[in-house]
Formats: C-alpha cells, structure tokens, sequence
C-alpha cells in the first residue's frame, strides 16, 4: 500500500507539471482515476473493496494537496453499500471535516452511538455514557463532531454534545421510601441467570421453585462458558428463562447481544420463553457507574431480538425505592421487591 501511495504522488506530480513518460496529449497521467478534474468511481483491476477505497481517499488528498486547498479541512470518503446485504460499492459518500486549533471536552448529553464516519449510514463502533466528557477535534459539514475514540478518530451527532456537563441524576444509596414487598406469585419453570445480585436475591426470596444460575463477580465469559450450557440441560416447554448480566461488564453489549440472541432462538424453539431484566441502579462504588448502566440498558433494549421480552426492574426500583448498602447490592427488603416484580412479569 506505501509503494502504490508513493507512486500516485510521483504520477500525480508528473501530471501536474505536465511533463514525464506516463501522460498523454493531455498531460493526464496514466492510472490516476481523473475525469475532468474529479475522481471517477470505478475499480481498478484486481483491486479489493478496502484497496479501492483507500486508494480513492489517497488520490483525493494527494490531488487537494497539489491544487493548494486550505490544510485545515480533511477532505474524506468512504464506499457506500447498495442495496442491504449486497456488499456492493454504489459510490462516495463524501464531507469535509473543519479540524480545530485546539482540541475542546464536551459531554454527552445522553446514552449515544459512536460512530466511523459523521452520520448514521456509517458502522458504529461504540458509545458515550450521559455525562461522559469527550475530547472534540473537529466538526464534519454534516454537523457532526469528530472526536478522539482511544487510538482512534470517530464522530458523534451534534445533538448529543454539548459544553457544560450534564447535572448527575437525583439519586442516592437510597430513593425515597420503600414500599411493602408485594405478594410473591408461585411461577412454575423459571430459570434465574445472574450474577452477585441474584446470589443475594435467592437468600432473601424464601422457600421458591426456581432454578438458580447464578455466581458472584460473573459476566458475558461465565455466561459464554458455563451458564449457557446449565440452562440448556434443564430448559424445556414452558421453561422461563430470566438472564440479569451485565454490571460487571457493562462493556461487553455486543458480545451478550449476540449470544443470547443466538440461545434464545434455540431455547424458544423447544417451547420456553425468554427475558432480560435491566441493571439495576448503582451508586458510588469502584467498579461501574450508574450512567455505564443505564446506556448498558439502553444498548440491550434495542438490540435484542423481538421474542426476548424487556423487564425494566430500573426503572420499577426508581420509582418504588430502594436501598444499596455498597453502592452496588440491596438490602433484604428491595430483594424481596425485585423477587416480587420478577415474578409478577413471567
């Protein structure tokens, strides 16, 4: 790839000055995707999609750097996909990115997507908790700002940065006062997965039928390894399957989302029906964040599949109150709380 981008400078220079073995009566060179002063969209032969693409993006710079344009718009571009699932180049979808001088922190305003490129036509490759700072270099034609994502530059949409820090939620180790625990329905066939939290909940849910899958400290590589395949040895017609993973890798959406997407297509063949309960509220503890969990929460909600039914224990212990004694475990009471919940959405 450095030879060929070295060898377009070289054609690109001969071109310019209109002199060299490799132009025309046009003082065109030869192999440069140039028509008329514009980069064409066609493929070089034995050119692979991520070649072409490259190499378009470099004839571009390359021809904007000759012709002198301003060195603080980035021209770039990316290949489009046609129609979905086709794989298929359509053309270039093209914008300018104004670099700033100096490089500014902003804050998401909430839970939003990371993105390759500055709108949402372009792969997502992460996100922004509500609050969480970003450092900003630059903002697209599109509106959207550029940003600096661990080693890489990625973009988000205008709308959800803003300069001054969102106030943090209203919220504390304990929200307003609890009510009574409700009256426990017996559910036949259900299947609990969790971690720490559902450990603790079965020492408070008293004298219960259900199957307990659940281990302290675990997350997405437990569920991979080893509850998977403890559900799938006693799930069976009518079975209710429960899953509440996520506060000790709240990092790892994709990873669960395509997991249990996968299962829970398996599971609901053979006749059970499947849930996934939200993180519950955190407080201020060493480990995750309560914005990490409600854009961990927000993430899964829209990215599992329409037959796993949401249960949003969140939003019920918010407005039934709760008490965290470590910043992330309940007290008995608010277990008895979530038992109750549970029980009463399968």
């Amino acid at each position: 790839m450095k030879r060929r981008v070295i060898m377009l400078t070289i054609i690109l220079s001969l071109a310019f000055a209109g002199r060299g073995s490799g132009t025309d009566g046009s003082g065109q060179a030869e192999g440069v995707r140039k028509t008329d002063g514009n980069i064409t969209e066609e493929k070089a032969a034995g050119e692979d999609a991520e070649e072409y693409k490259w190499n378009v993006i470099t004839e571009k710079r390359l021809m904007a750097k000759a012709e002198g344009k301003n060195q603080n718009t980035e021209e770039m571009g990316t290949v489009e996909k046609s129609a979905e699932g086709s794989g298929e180049e359509t053309g270039l979808l093209e914008y300018a990115v104004n670099s700033f001088e100096e490089e500014k922190a902003m804050y998401a305003t909430s839970a939003v997507n990371v993105r390759k490129g500055p709108s949402t036509s372009f792969e997502r490759i992460g996100g922004l908790a509500r609050g969480q700072e970003a450092a900003v270099v630059g903002q697209a034609d599109t509106g959207w700002y550029q940003i600096r994502y661990g080693e890489d530059i990625a973009y988000v949409s205008d709308k959800y940065l803003q300069e001054e820090k969102p106030a943090a939620p209203a919220a504390g180790p304990e929200v307003q006062a609890q009510q009574p625990a409700a009256e426990v329905k017996n559910v036949s066939g259900v299947i609990l997965v969790g971690d720490s939290r559902f450990v603790q909940m079965q020492s408070y849910a008293g004298e219960n039928s259900c199957t307990w899958i659940a281990e302290s400290g675990k997350g997405y590589q437990w569920l991979n390894d080893n509850a998977i395949a403890r559900i799938d040895g006693c799930v069976g017609k009518g079975s209710k399957i429960l899953i509440n993973l996520g506060v000790n890798d709240p990092g790892n959406i994709n990873h669960y989302l395509e997991l249990i997407n996968a299962k829970a297509a398996e599971w609901i063949g053979k006749g059970a029906k499947v849930y996934y309960a939200s993180v519950n509220p955190v407080w201020d503890n060493p480990y995750v964040t309560e914005e990490q969990v409600q854009y961990f929460n927000s993430q899964m909600q829209s990215g599992l599949i329409g037959d796993i039914q949401w249960i949003d224990s969140h939003s019920y212990l918010n407005s039934i109150g709760y008490k965290l004694v470590d910043g992330l475990h309940f007290n008995a009471e608010t277990y008895q709380n979530l038992y109750a919940y549970y029980m009463g959405c399968l």
